[in-house]
């Protein structure tokens, strides 16, 4: 989206395929801090498809650029709380597959976890994945860019890839090593087991909660809420592409760190962060991406991901 794209007036009635938007409470008739998107497919157990790819990524872009956002909680419809999401479509795919791949170039593919991966990751908002139910595949594949997961202790979790005959996606590869080693994110991968959540040994600080199932979407909504009133969105935003897309040397990671640092400790949310921890009040962060990015950002060079169709 660019800035003079119009954003809209709700999110209870912005309608996108296969999800659905909601303000936090959903009684508000105004845009809120908190946004909840939440897959919304639950006679098929949330299953991924093409159109529930092209909304998740419209979703993310559309808030990342709202100013009136300032969190995100990705969730999934399902009333008993069993299932997040149950990876991709397998019946669809069976019967009718969204590409031809018999007629389509290997350039030309882009796969469909990894456009909502990057559209999570490319987000600058906090994310905060609310898995209140089971997830494999593309499910929890799509959960990793987020910033925070909060998971049911009744949920079963898999990277199921090798037992359909398929490699790491959405972005997996890079985003799930990172999070839980490499040695963990091998185990995963070699076996394509499905684990309990409260399996601490195997997906390590995957998840930042583990709760009862009725406690998911609640605890993140709660995370969320603190985040949206009390982060900077340009500070989160910094620390996360310097995460993400840092030097490969401590003293490189040092002089970009300080660069950053040098505008940050200058502009308008860090006067504000520390006027208001000095008179013990919430903060009133109000920079932006657009205006008050240090001279430094973006530091890479961004990869063109669209397919040449």
């Amino acid at each position: 989206m660019t800035s003079n794209t119009p954003l809209p007036p709700s999110y209870n009635t912005y309608k996108l395929p296969e999800i659905k938007l909601s303000h936090h409470p959903a009684s508000s008739t105004h845009v809120t801090p908190v946004i909840l998107v939440i897959l919304n497919r639950p006679e098929a157990r949330n299953a991924f498809t093409e159109p529930m790819t092209d909304s998740l990524e419209t979703a993310f872009t559309v808030l990342g650029a709202d100013p009136r956002v300032k969190a995100i909680v990705l969730t999934g419809s399902d009333p008993t709380n069993t299932i997040f999401c149950a990876g991709m479509d397998l019946a669809l795919a069976s019967t009718g597959r969204s590409y031809d791949f018999d007629k389509l170039r290997r350039e030309d593919y882009r796969d469909g976890g990894g456009r909502v991966s990057l559209a999570i990751h490319r987000c600058p908002k906090p994310v905060v994945a609310a898995i209140n139910g089971s997830a494999v595949g593309v499910g929890i594949t799509m959960t990793l860019p987020a910033s925070i997961r909060v998971v049911s202790n009744r949920a079963k979790i898999g990277f199921v890839f090798g037992r359909r005959g398929l490699n790491m996606e959405a972005c997996s590869s890079f985003f799930l090593p990172r999070l839980i080693g490499t040695s963990r994110a091998m185990r995963l991968v070699a076996t394509g087991a499905v684990f309990p959540a409260t399996r601490s040994d195997v997906f390590g600080g995957l998840f930042g909660e583990v709760v009862d199932p009725d406690q998911v979407v609640p605890r993140a909504l709660a995370i969320a809420e603190d985040v949206a009133a009390n982060v900077s969105g340009v500070a989160f935003q910094m620390s996360k592409e310097l995460m993400y897309r840092g030097p490969a040397s401590p003293e490189e990671a040092h002089l970009l760190e300080s660069a950053v640092f040098f505008d940050m400790i200058s502009g308008a949310d860090s006067k504000e962060g520390i006027q208001s921890f000095r008179e013990k009040r919430s903060p009133d962060f109000r920079a932006s991406l657009d205006r008050d990015a240090p001279a430094a950002y973006p530091w890479w060079e961004e990869k063109d991901t669209k397919a040449k169709l």
